[in-house]
């Protein structure tokens, strides 16, 4: 295949596996075979939205060692030497996406060493595998993919506690394998009655209060939004000026996020931008009160080591709690109303958002897999590194593209 049409392909691709939600920031990666020795891949810590066919990687590889090497501006994506053990292993693939997505999460932080595959899915096969854990971006991962690749039946492969990987004749097959994946590890989540008690545990509780505004600092104070109005409050204090403009406030409760938001950014000079985040499954882990750790490599890279869980009741919301909880994360849960997902960026802030609600949805399935032991964190020092490097490396690298 010519170098500029598999460009072109991953290009395409790149924006499609944003769009899709499959990713979130720049998690993730998407490659395309030139010819018997050589592939084109997304480059390292780069937005994708912004990505040009200039952007991309060449990677060279020989079949015969795990040696390779690339040419271009860019340094490849770190997980590029998986991609190679596919091109490898197949020689009729074409087209590589790893991929982030939900259900296959679930089953990825499990510990399951495989999944039956029931139903009309051909492109998966009887069973797919899920690979050994490594570190992101190691020889060691390349290593547990390729033994995970030569057992597998079909064309896709999940990694514990990152994510998957699946392959195709071309872009339209690759993501069509995605898809297949995703329902059905979603089929086999309610074929054993997991889902179900996912949506019963998630469903179980009553919000206790009313959504919470959306938030971005300004150089007054910030600003409040609920996606129709917006309002800006000042940095300190709250005065009666404002009583026609915030809902609540002309009956003197103003609402309770104005004083917890002035704690945050005086707290945490880092952050800009404030999301509220209420689903069923943040719900439902926010009630148990747990200390939320990473169960997939994104969450620990993104959003930190651990999601501190803190209480709230009316006229009592523990703002300086809330604002000291997120001096080491990037989010806080709040008990019975939701999680504030905050970022130094609007992009930054919606990424910890898909990534929050992914973990704990994972929380749940992955306890209910278990008989409702909770799931098995990823090792902490681990998790420190991928931590340190994301904050050193690729957030700055993703900044660049913003």
């Amino acid at each position: 295949m010519p170098s500029s049409t598999a460009r072109k392909a991953v290009v395409e691709a790149g924006r499609k596996l944003v769009e899709s939600g499959l990713i979130a920031r720049t998690w993730g990666n998407v490659s395309c075979r030139i010819d018997e020795t050589s592939f084109v891949i997304t480059p390292s810590g780069r937005g994708y939205l912004a990505l040009t066919a200039d952007d991309l990687v060449q990677v060279n590889f020989n079949k015969q060692t795990r040696d390779l090497t690339y040419t271009g501006r860019n340094k490849p994506s770190s997980e590029k030497a998986i991609h190679a053990e596919v091109y490898k292993l197949y020689p009729e693939v074409n087209f590589v996406i790893h991929t982030h997505q939900e259900n296959a999460s679930v089953i990825a932080a499990a510990g399951l060493d495989a999944i039956p595959i029931a139903g009309s899915y051909p492109a998966l096969g009887s069973e797919v595998i899920c690979a050994e854990y490594a570190l992101p971006g190691t020889r060691s991962l390349a290593k547990k993919v390729k033994t995970a690749l030569e057992k597998a039946k079909g064309k896709a492969v999940i990694m514990k506690y990152h994510g998957a990987l699946c392959f195709g004749k071309d872009s339209t097959e690759a993501f069509r394998v995605a898809s297949e994946l995703e329902q059905a590890c979603g089929d086999f989540l309610a074929r054993y009655g997991l889902d179900e008690k996912v949506r019963e545990k998630a469903g179980g509780f009553q919000k206790e209060s009313r959504d919470y505004y959306h938030s971005t600092r300004s150089e007054k104070g910030f600003l409040l939004s609920n996606g129709e109005t917006e309002i800006e409050i000042p940095g300190e204090g709250i005065s009666c000026a404002y009583a026609e403009k915030i809902p609540g406030l002309a009956t003197g409760k103003p609402p309770e996020e104005i004083r917890i938001y002035q704690e945050i950014y005086k707290t945490n000079p880092w952050i800009n931008h404030i999301l509220f985040k209420s689903s069923p499954e943040i719900l439902a882990v926010s009630h148990s009160g747990v200390q939320l750790k990473p169960l997939l490599d994104d969450f620990a890279q993104i959003v930190g080591l651990t999601v501190k869980s803190v209480k709230t009741a009316p006229g009592c919301t523990n703002t300086a709690q809330i604002a000291k909880a997120l001096k080491r994360s990037s989010a806080v849960l709040l008990e019975g109303v939701g999680a504030l997902c905050c970022g130094k960026t609007k992009d930054d802030a919606v990424a910890v958002t898909m990534i929050l609600q992914k973990n704990c949805k994972t929380y749940l399935g992955a306890s209910a897999m278990r008989n409702g032991k909770p799931p098995r964190a990823i090792n902490p020092l681990e998790s420190t590194l991928m931590r340190i490097v994301y904050l050193k490396k690729y957030a700055k690298q993703a900044e660049g593209d913003g």
